[in-house]
């Protein structure tokens, strides 16, 4: 599976922002007519958007990992469990961004953190003593904390007491977790760790890197919302 069409290739911003615009359109449909199989076309809707670089390169892993979803789901539905695969979002989420910030550092690759200083700031920046290091391990950091962040989040789905994955499977669950807490951090603390260790890791890039100049945080997120195309598709380059 190498190759896929070419107009899709040619458009992959605007299939990732109507899938994006879908997601909690479908998400809302769901809650207000009570479908279940809404549910689940709103969770694949949100995989696919994860995967869709993956997809549209024909990349075997990224199509495999989906047709895995696609079957999970249905098999989930047909079953009467597609609450289940609603818990699942927010961990698809944080390994879906897990993967994509890890597989920038194989050999060849250039970290997602490098990509995005070579956007912002051009590659004398990052010829800076001490910069393309603090990027890889600024990318290894995000890898790690988004990794650690899903397996948390599947420990609350999967042991939330009531209605976690473990309850509606009738399977025993050893480490109940009271259900308000495992929603609380399913569906807004995730979100909080990430707030709260990006402003830290801002603060400390202008302390560990003030021999350099920086950009306030208004300028730095400009820059970010003109540039994330050219962070997502710049894969290559030597540091």
């Amino acid at each position: 599976m190498n190759s896929a069409h070419p107009s899709l290739l040619a458009r992959p911003q605007r299939l990732a922002l109507l899938l994006l615009l879908a997601y909690p359109l479908l998400l809302l449909a769901a809650l207000w007519t009570q479908r279940s199989w809404l549910s689940a076309v709103a969770a694949l809707d949100l995989i696919s958007l994860l995967l869709l670089g993956g997809l549209l390169r024909g990349n075997v892993l990224a199509w495999s990992g989906w047709l895995a979803a696609v079957i999970g789901t249905s098999l989930l539905l047909r079953q009467g469990h597609a609450a289940i695969v609603l818990l699942l979002v927010p961990v698809c989420i944080n390994a879906g961004m897990a993967g994509f910030f890890g597989r920038t550092l194989a050999a060849g690759q250039r970290p997602l953190v490098a990509r995005a200083i070579l956007a912002f700031e051009g590659p004398q920046r990052l010829q800076q003593p001490g910069v393309a290091r603090y990027a890889r391990s600024l990318t290894w950091a995000w890898t790690l904390l988004l990794a650690t962040q899903s397996l948390l989040m599947l420990y609350c789905a999967s042991s939330a007491q009531p209605n976690g994955i473990l309850d509606r499977l009738g399977l025993a669950n050893h480490w109940p977790l009271p259900e308000s807490a495992a929603n609380w951090y399913l569906h807004l603390g995730g979100f909080v760790v990430i707030g709260v260790f990006s402003v830290a890791e801002f603060a400390w890039r202008n302390w560990h890197l003030r021999h350099l100049p920086h950009d306030g945080p208004r300028e730095y997120f400009a820059k970010m919302m003109q540039n994330w195309r050219r962070i997502l598709h710049d894969g290559a380059g030597n540091e």
